[in-house]
């Protein structure tokens, strides 16, 4: 599952395991309208891009 962590003001920092960005905000009792910055996201899409453009540059033409 997927990792979110969101900054909710200068010192207070939230992580949550959610399935997406949506269910994180949920789990991390931020709404939608509030203000947050997103952090950091171990997105499992972002995985594989990142796989696929090390292999391009490791082993491409």
């Amino acid at each position: 599952m997927p990792r979110y962590t969101f900054k909710v003001s200068n010192l207070e920092y939230r992580t949550v395991d959610a399935l997406d960005l949506d269910d994180a905000l949920e789990r991390a009792g931020i709404e939608k309208d509030s203000s947050y910055e997103l952090e950091e996201s171990d997105d499992f899409s972002n995985k594989c891009l990142m796989s696929a453009i090390a292999d391009e540059i490791l082993f491409g033409s």
